[in-house]
């Protein structure tokens, strides 16, 4: 997929710097989902990239630093995409480090306080971790913000928005983005649910008034204000896994067109 005639060239988009941006979901001791990082994970993963240097910034001050070119040379944005309630559970681990990070809320469901539901997690409904499908509601969303996080949309009902006709794709961003901007103040940002976009969907996001969208692809290469790529991070992401996925070669092979072409078949 060649997103090419979405890049703005300039100085606001010459600064070489790159952000190592994390994408994390739900924290959890118990959860045996691949999408729930245990607190002690969390902690040592957050804390080696400390140690090696890096400070963190929200995605979306991290977005404005990027386009006034005064991004500091390693630094990494904490993202949690869906807003689970265990979110709340990593909150004293970025106290520690004194990092704050972006939650990305679907604002349906932050509104109902109805357990999450949609492909991919719905199997665990019914089960005997149903609660882990528990949402963060918005008086848990707004002491986050409070604290210094930064709340963005992850739209209104996780849809796979590349799927969805022109008039769906306008409601679910701009609803979204509505709703958590008279929640909380204001909402920037926005994650794409499973990461999936395409051009049109990037040009809605821009329409729509979001300073910046993220992404979870393969090639790291394409990275403009409506494609900026994430690290996704999962349960099984320990060791040389972790460190595969953080370390700045591995991710400059990402960022080639080699793994772009391999990332297409």
């Amino acid at each position: 997929m060649r997103f090419g005639a979405l890049h703005t060239s300039g100085p606001l988009y010459a600064c070489a710097v790159r952000p190592l941006v994390l994408s994390y979901h739900a924290v959890s001791d118990d959860w045996p989902s691949p999408l729930a990082v245990s607190q002690e994970l969390l902690e040592r993963q957050l804390t080696s990239l400390k140690r090696r240097g890096f400070s963190a910034l929200t995605f979306a001050d991290c977005e404005r630093a990027r386009q006034a070119s005064a991004l500091p040379p390693r630094s990494v944005v904490v993202t949690f995409d869906d807003a689970y309630s265990s979110t709340r559970l990593a909150k004293p681990v970025l106290d520690e480090l004194g990092w704050t990070a972006t939650v990305f809320a679907v604002t349906d469901f932050a509104d109902s306080g109805r357990p999450l539901s949609w492909p991919g997690i719905e199997q665990w409904s019914g089960s005997a971790f149903a609660h882990e499908l528990d949402p963060l509601r918005w008086d848990g969303l707004a002491a986050l913000s409070g604290a210094g996080w930064e709340i963005g949309s992850h739209t209104a009902s996780h849809p796979r928005l590349p799927d969805l006709g022109d008039a769906e794709l306008r409601d679910e961003l701009e609803r979204s983005r509505a709703v958590v901007t008279e929640r909380i103040g204001s909402c920037e940002t926005i994650a794409y649910p499973y990461g999936a976009v395409d051009e049109r969907v990037a040009r809605a996001s821009a329409a729509a008034g979001y300073l910046a969208a993220c992404t979870l692809p393969i090639s790291m290469r394409t990275d403009e204000p409506q494609l900026r790529p994430r690290v996704g991070l999962y349960s099984n992401d320990v060791g040389a896994r972790f460190w595969l996925k953080t370390a700045p070669a591995p991710l400059a092979v990402r960022r080639t067109r080699l793994l772009r072409v391999i990332g297409r078949r």
